[in-house]
């Protein structure tokens, strides 16, 4: 996922400055042996994540749980600083009385982000809501105790101002512009000849807004018969991808709509350079997923241009290097991604180089580093 990636690049940067290690809730044999690689430690707690309801249900209990394990991985060596993501990771610091840097991709969103939480179904809803009723200020009262907060980019330090009442630090996120890069294979080429592509990247919950992306590609495929739909996905969930292939063909568009799953990272710069276009839908502006929107940089950075929400000086350049547009705006939407399939080669191509030039000279993980480090030392000193 975007977050898991932005991790693991900013640590790659940090190790040869300082010792890491790394505590998640659970982990993939994958994700260790890529730490392992570059020579960091990664300790998973192997215990119920934060993405089953009972979790949250028995909150409390799993609190205490991880608070334990921590406090005995930290006993084995002395560490001077716990650099926290979301809630409930955010409490630890404080209880274990450590200097706390927080890295807040957004302010939490089951607790502060209405729009994302009207996606869920009834039942999921009276949970998240009750849930926050009873946590949220524990959220709002660790927050405010770290020693410094990092996020994003403005948008994201505008709610954490608005919400936790702090300022935040700003690092964007890194893109490694030497991988993505323009660049097809010869197979993928004659896979995918006289096709229009469309790439759309989704973990498959609500706020990606992957069932709108194949409703507006209905349309566009009316409009432009060669479009085909290409969907990524960084997690695995069968039950939410077979009820959109459902839809697919439902809409008759099931022959022009490929789920490829999970794309290899070595392979995935190819799968946004064959397309024309890249559409992300999520429009909660308080989401990172909204404002980051790391396919979207990606993308870009391989020579697509890309329509998404629009969240202004981030990274698409409306006009130019693609389009924003709120993706519930049908008809906006379809017009804009026909649009970008129907220009000329020659137009397309100076488009493209613009959006290529400026992710390099804005998203690069040695600026991004800098701003963690210099945080980073003004604690320690």
């Amino acid at each position: 996922m975007g977050g898991t990636k932005f991790v693991y690049e900013v640590i790659k940067n940090l190790k040869e400055d300082y010792k890491i290690r790394v505590i998640v809730e659970n982990s993939t044999e994958e994700s260790i042996n890529k730490y392992k690689d570059i020579g960091v430690d990664i300790i998973s707690l192997n215990k119920l994540t934060s993405t089953s309801p009972l979790y949250w249900i028995t909150l409390p209990i799993q609190i205490i749980i991880d608070y334990i394990k921590i406090k005995n991985i930290l006993r084995s060596q002395e560490y001077e600083i716990i650099v926290s993501s979301m809630f409930p990771m955010n409490i630890f610091p404080y209880l274990l009385h450590k200097k706390h840097v927080q890295y807040c991709f957004e302010p939490f969103a089951f607790f502060h982000d209405p729009e994302f939480v009207k996606n869920f179904p009834l039942i999921k809803r009276s949970l998240i809501r009750l849930t926050s009723f009873f946590y949220k200020w524990i959220d709002v009262f660790a927050t405010k105790q770290a020693n410094a907060i990092i996020t994003l980019n403005n948008t994201t330090s505008k709610f954490i101002t608005e919400i936790y009442k702090v300022g935040a630090k700003i690092s964007y996120a890194g893109i490694d512009t030497k991988h993505f890069c323009p660049f097809v294979s010869k197979k993928l080429i004659k896979k995918y000849k006289d096709m229009d592509i469309i790439v759309h990247s989704t973990d498959y919950t609500p706020v990606k807004g992957t069932e709108s992306m194949i409703r507006i590609f209905a349309e566009v495929k009316k409009k432009s018969p060669n479009a085909h739909l290409l969907i990524t996905s960084t997690i695995n969930n069968v039950q939410e991808k077979n009820r959109l292939e459902r839809i697919t063909s439902e809409l008759g568009i099931n022959n022009n709509v490929k789920f490829l799953g999970f794309v290899d990272y070595d392979i995935l710069p190819q799968i946004y350079s064959i397309a024309k276009v890249l559409v992300q839908c999520s429009f909660s502006e308080r989401s990172g997923t909204t404002s980051m929107a790391l396919p979207v940089k990606e993308a870009m950075a391989c020579g697509t241009l890309c329509v998404r929400y629009p969240v202004k000086n981030e990274d698409v350049q409306d006009g130019v290097t693609g389009f924003l547009v709120d993706p519930r705006d049908t008809r906006k939407m379809v017009n804009r991604v026909v649009r970008i399939l129907g220009m000329r080669p020659k137009e397309y191509q100076n488009a493209a180089r613009m959006a290529r030039l400026s992710i390099v000279n804005k998203y690069n993980w040695i600026y991004t580093s800098s701003v963690v480090k210099r945080t980073i030392n003004s604690i320690i000193h």
